[in-house]
This record gives structure tokens, C-alpha cells and sequence, in this order.
């Protein structure tokens, strides 16, 4: 009896288990990739919020004593930022930090159970500053 030439079944199986083990890996590499991306954008637009509010703090945005929220101009930003001051120098001047925290989604779109619309989530971005103050009025 002739033997046909071709593939047996059992050499289309393995085939087919390593085309199949390859294209998971593709995907989990592009899909940490485009992870990656989102959260290296939150985290630019965090500090650039942060850095948008410490050059108002004295200006726009009075600094008390306590620390305070600042609304955030756009409510399409999922943040939340903070100021917090910390010392008075012996000139005067002062030293605040601004924090700019992630806002958790709503619930229904993550599908997270236990997840509350509104919670803080991480800090993203802080920035340190001083508002001086001049006193040769």
C-alpha cells in the first residue's frame, strides 16, 4: 500500500497548538502595551494639572491654613486635587504641595463590585511649591 503525501492529524494538532500559543502572546503583549500607554497619559495630565494649580496658588486661588479641593475647570477629568499647605517660613513665605488624585469610574462601567462612584483612587501627581510673599508694601 502507497502512503499519500500530506500531514497527519496528529502533526495538524500541534500546528495548531503553537499558532494558537503564539497569537495569545501577541495579544497580551499588545494589550499590556496599550495598558501601559493609558497610564502614562493619566499620569502626564495629572502633572500638568498639578503644575497648572501651584502657578495659581497666591493668585487665582487663595492658600489658607487647612488643606482644600479645587474644583477642577472640566468635569471630563477623572481627578481630584488638593491643597495641602505645609510650612511658613520665617520670612513669610510658604510652602504647599498639590495633589492631584484619580477619581474611581462609576461602578456600572467598571463592574467592580464594592466600587463606589466618586472614590479617590491613587495619588498621580505632586508638586511641591512656595508662595513667597513680599513685604515691602
Amino acid at each position: 500500500m502507497r502512503r499519500l503525501a500530506g500531514f497527519t492529524l496528529l502533526e495538524m494538532l500541534i500546528a495548531l497548538a503553537i499558532f494558537g500559543l503564539g497569537t495569545a502572546l501577541l495579544m497580551q503583549s499588545a494589550w499590556s502595551g496599550a495598558w501601559a500607554a493609558r497610564q502614562a497619559w493619566g499620569e502626564t495630565a495629572a502633572l500638568r494639572l498639578a503644575q497648572s494649580v501651584a502657578a495659581e496658588v497666591g493668585v487665582a486661588l487663595p492658600l489658607g491654613d487647612q488643606p482644600a479641593e479645587v474644583p477642577v475647570g472640566g468635569a471630563e477629568l477623572p481627578f481630584r486635587v488638593k491643597i495641602v499647605p505645609l510650612a511658613v517660613s520665617p520670612t513669610g513665605d510658604r510652602d504647599y504641595r498639590i495633589e492631584v488624585r484619580g477619581v474611581a469610574p462609576e461602578a456600572a462601567e467598571t463592574g467592580a463590585p464594592g466600587t463606589a462612584r466618586g472614590t479617590e483612587g491613587p495619588v498621580l501627581a505632586v508638586v511641591t511649591n512656595r508662595s513667597v510673599t513680599d513685604d515691602t508694601r
